[in-house]
């Protein structure tokens, strides 16, 4: 159901398990939707799964966000008593890696799902969830899910909210690591902690930790951004030396900026690395597409560490 005063759905491919539209919000942003019943047999969820997939492909540069009843968990802490990590389970979150597909975080109740029975029989599951992709992360990354309280059914609804990003309170320092392979890096420490001050011990540390902040944050903050200006130039200069092949300073000048946009691609990789905090995925394979991907997502999760409610209640996410 929806109000038509206020948004326009338009469904364009149903079936069994699944029910996809587009929703056109009232300040005409489009949106991609996909509503989800998985059945309860495992072996009929897989069509589910490759529905999904197929989906992705095509909602790919689109916001997209799937939810409903996908009928199975995705890790075991989201079982009341059984920890075991299924073949079904897998099959969920593989697919939903294929599809490029996050949990929109969420505040309200842990479960969702109940097998309604009392004393050591009652079991409770999330069964339901709200996923989104990275263009929903990056277009919506203030939205939130809630999950609801059940009354007499077995499930408990879920509603997705769009809200405004709450200011930003400041930014506390933190050492990127690839500063460390700056050339400059050890003669600045060295320059910053020679330099004398009056007071307490403690209170000289912090002096000096203070003086070296602003310094490395000298250095370079965003590495991504001097990447994209040596790709440009390396590039500028390529199209100059099809022209003129033989032409010895651009010739030298591809030369140092191959070496400085290798060396910058490397910090680069670094950084989103550290900042997604991925620690199975080593740095030097071209990852840094990734890195950055889960960087978005995190930081849409992160803008909602304190949300209220209509009645100004605080809100848990989860």
């Amino acid at each position: 159901m929806w109000d038509a005063a206020h948004i326009v759905f338009d469904p364009f491919c149903i079936n069994e398990q699944a029910i996809h539209g587009k929703v056109t919000l009232p300040n005409q942003q489009e949106i991609m939707v996909s509503f989800v019943y998985g059945l309860c047999d495992n072996r009929d969820r897989k069509h589910l799964w490759n529905d999904i997939i197929s989906h992705a492909s095509c909602n790919k540069k689109s916001p997209w966000t799937v939810l409903g009843d996908f009928n199975v968990t995705r890790f075991s802490h989201e079982h009341s008593n059984n920890c075991r990590v299924t073949k079904a389970m897998e099959e969920f979150n593989g697919a939903l890696r294929s599809a490029e597909l996050e949990d929109i975080n969420s505040t309200g109740l842990k479960f969702t799902w109940s097998n309604m029975r009392r004393g050591t029989d009652a079991i409770f599951k999330k069964l339901d969830r709200a996923l989104g992709n990275w263009q929903w992360f990056k277009l919506f990354g203030d939205s939130y899910a809630h999950i609801y309280n059940p009354g007499i059914s077995d499930h408990s609804p879920i509603s997705i909210q769009l809200m405004q990003q709450l200011q930003s309170t400041g930014r506390p320092f933190k050492f990127l690591n690839f500063w460390a392979e700056h050339p400059h890096f050890l003669d600045t420490v060295r320059t910053e902690w020679e330099k004398t001050y009056d007071g307490s011990p403690l209170q000289i540390i912090k002096l000096k930790l203070k003086g070296l902040k602003s310094q490395l944050k000298k250095l370079n903050t965003r590495p991504d951004l001097e990447t994209a200006s040596l790709r440009q130039m390396l590039k500028n200069v390529q199209l100059g030396l099809d022209d003129k092949p033989d032409d010895v300073d651009l010739r030298n000048q591809e030369f140092r900026l191959r070496s400085e946009l290798a060396t910058a691609a490397r910090n680069e990789e670094a950084f989103f690395k550290q900042k997604s905090r991925i620690l199975w995925l080593r740095e030097g394979d071209s990852n840094t597409a990734y890195f950055h991907k889960v960087v978005t997502v995190r930081q849409s999760k992160n803008h909602i560490a304190c949300i209220q409610n209509e009645q100004g209640a605080w809100l848990e996410s989860q």
